[in-house]
């Protein structure tokens, strides 16, 4: 991900703010901005375009070896099996 630096002008409890929830969470203050401004873009974004702008959320799996494939068959050979 590229980033690009800005200037912005934030009231000041606001920051302080957002400070404490960086400090609480354990994050930095980039990173609580960043998802702020991701959560609103996410919103404007669904108002604008509807639900199919939607992320996709991605879910982890986990693949298995079932080992080597011991021989082929063809379908006539499955056919004549059954």
């Amino acid at each position: 991900m590229q980033t690009a630096r800005t200037t912005i002008e934030i009231d000041k409890e606001l920051l302080k703010m957002a400070k404490q929830m960086a400090i609480e969470e354990d994050k930095t203050l980039k990173e609580i901005v960043h998802e702020a401004l991701e959560r609103l873009v996410d919103i404007d974004a669904d108002k604008r375009y509807g639900a199919k702008r939607r992320q996709v959320k991605k879910y982890p799996f986990h693949a298995y070896n079932l080992g080597k494939i011991k021989g082929t068959l063809s379908r006539e050979e499955i056919y004549d099996w059954l």
